[in-house]
């Protein structure tokens, strides 16, 4: 009986430590991990982040809204668990003279997606920069986010840098531009899944004394 209920007590901790974290945050390997979308460009070598590389991501004139940034994918169903916690954020920066027009918006964010993978459920904000956000300052962002059932039942999950242009400015006008870079996240078990992996690991050690 012992042995069933240590079978049982790893398959249940399995899932929950399979995902890895986000790779390549600071752009050090160049775009290796990331997939770049829209108006977005680099990395490049920039003082902003006391020496990390950097994106930016910023608008343009071909409709709203219209999106720009990296994306990278978190996990993918069986690779977290309601209860889970997912740790995630990075650091944003705006140059005086680029900032963001009208109700333009940059985000460090999770997208959680279901069906196939490809169809948008909802979006958990790490940060948010915008029209009135302060210019050559280094903005840094940090959230914990616990998944629910619904959550927990995505196809997938992306962490993105986003750019979100909603209002397109007139001629002559800029639309802003946000840097990111210091990206990271990372899925944290629920406790019980921390528990029962320890007393698997305990009665182990215990059976081979």
């Amino acid at each position: 009986m012992k042995n069933v209920f240590l079978a049982a007590a790893m398959a249940a901790t399995t899932t929950a430590f399979a995902a890895a974290d986000l790779t390549n945050g600071d752009f050090s390997n160049g775009t290796e991990g990331w997939n770049q979308f829209g108006g977005a460009e680099g990395p490049y070598g920039v003082d902003f982040f006391g020496g990390s590389s950097a994106v930016v991501a910023y608008g343009d004139f071909s409709g709203t809204p219209n999106y720009s940034g990296f994306a990278q994918d978190l996990g993918f169903f069986g690779d977290y668990s309601a209860g889970d916690t997912i740790n995630f954020g990075g650091q944003m920066y705006i140059e005086s003279g680029k900032e963001l027009y009208g109700d333009n918006n940059c985000n460090i964010q999770l997208n959680f997606w279901y069906g196939d993978g490809t169809a948008y459920g909802f979006t958990i904000f790490a940060g948010t920069v915008n029209a009135n956000s302060a210019t050559d300052v280094v903005q840094s962002f940090d959230f914990s986010f616990t998944l629910d059932q619904g959550a927990a039942d995505a196809t997938r999950i992306s962490f993105d840098f986003s750019y979100v242009q909603a209002s397109i400015p007139p001629t002559g006008v800029e639309s802003g531009a946000a840097w990111g870079t210091n990206f990271y996240a990372n899925i944290v078990p629920a406790p019980g899944a921390m528990a029962l992996l320890g007393m698997a690991g305990l009665a182990g050690r215990r059976r081979r004394d």
